[in-house]
C-alpha cells in the first residue's frame, strides 16, 4: 500500500516524464533528483494524515475504515471499488473516487494475468478457446463490473460499468492514446522483482519514520542500484 501511494506521488512531483525516468528506466540522476526530495516529502506529510495504527494493514480493512466513516479516504486502485460494492455503496451517492491530486491524466496499471503453459498440440485448441473466451467483451465486462477493474481491452462497451468504471475506462484509453500509460512499480510492472522490492523497502521504512526524506533518496539510490 506504502508503494501503491508512492506510485502516484512520485508522478505528482514530477509528471510523467519522471514517473518514466525514475520508476521504468531506473535513471540514478532522477532517483537522486530534488524531484524526488519532493516525493519523499510528499508521503511524510501524507503519513500525517494516517492514524497512529496503519502499519501493516491490510487494505480491504482500511477500504472498510472508508465505509463505516471512521477514514475520509483511501490511495488505492480502482479494485478497492468492489469492496465498496459488495457492502451495498453507491457511487456517487454513498462514496466517490478520484485520481491522486497531481496524476491527472497518467495512469499506472496491475493487470490481472492468465498464463498457459506449453502443452500437447493437442491441447493447443482448448488453450485458444480460453484465451478467446477471457478477452471476449462479454467476459472483460462480467469480471470487471464484479471486481471493480476495468477491462483490459480499450473497445469494451461501457454500459454496464458505475460512474467510477466508466471515469476509469475513459482514463485508461486516453493515456494509452496519449502515451502516459505506465506500468505500476508498486504491483511489479515496471521493474525487475528485486528492484521493485528494493523501493518497497525504503518506502515502507521511510513511511514508518525510519528515514527522513533526504536519507530516503540517498537509501533509493543505494537500494536500486544494489538490486540491479
Amino acid at each position: 500500500q506504502d508503494a501503491t501511494i508512492f506510485d502516484g506521488v512520485v508522478i505528482a512531483a514530477g509528471g510523467p516524464e519522471f514517473y518514466k525516468a525514475s520508476m521504468i528506466d531506473l535513471d540514478p540522476t532522477a532517483l537522486g533528483s530534488d524531484t524526488m526530495l519532493k516525493a519523499f516529502g510528499m508521503m511524510t506529510q501524507l503519513r500525517g494524515y494516517l492514524d497512529p495504527n496503519f502499519s501493516g494493514r491490510d487494505w480491504n480493512l482500511a477500504s472498510a475504515m472508508v465505509i463505516e466513516g471512521q477514514a475520509a479516504f483511501q490511495m488505492m486502485g480502482d479494485w478497492a471499488k468492489g469492496e465498496f460494492l459488495n457492502a451495498g455503496q453507491v457511487p456517487g451517492t454513498d462514496f466517490v473516487a478520484f485520481r491522486t491530486p497531481g496524476t491527472q491524466g497518467t495512469v499506472t496499471f496491475n493487470a490481472d494475468q492468465f498464463v498457459m503453459f506449453k502443452v500437447d498440440e493437442s491441447k493447443r485448441a482448448a488453450q485458444e478457446m480460453l484465451a478467446s473466451a477471457i478477452l471476449s467483451p462479454s467476459f472483460q465486462v462480467a469480471f470487471n463490473t464484479v471486481k471493480g477493474s476495468v477491462p483490459a481491452r480499450t473497445d469494451v462497451s461501457d454500459a454496464e460499468f458505475t460512474i467510477i468504471g466508466k471515469a476509469g475506462m475513459k482514463e485508461l484509453a486516453e493515456a494509452n492514446k496519449n502515451g502516459t500509460l505506465f506500468g505500476s512499480m508498486a504491483h511489479g510492472h515496471a521493474a525487475p522483482a528485486a528492484v521493485k522490492n528494493a523501493v518497497m523497502d525504503v518506502v515502507t521504512s521511510h513511511f514508518n519514520g525510519q528515514y527522513g526524506d533526504a536519507e530516503a533518496v540517498e537509501k533509493l539510490v543505494q537500494a536500486v542500484a544494489n538490486a540491479q
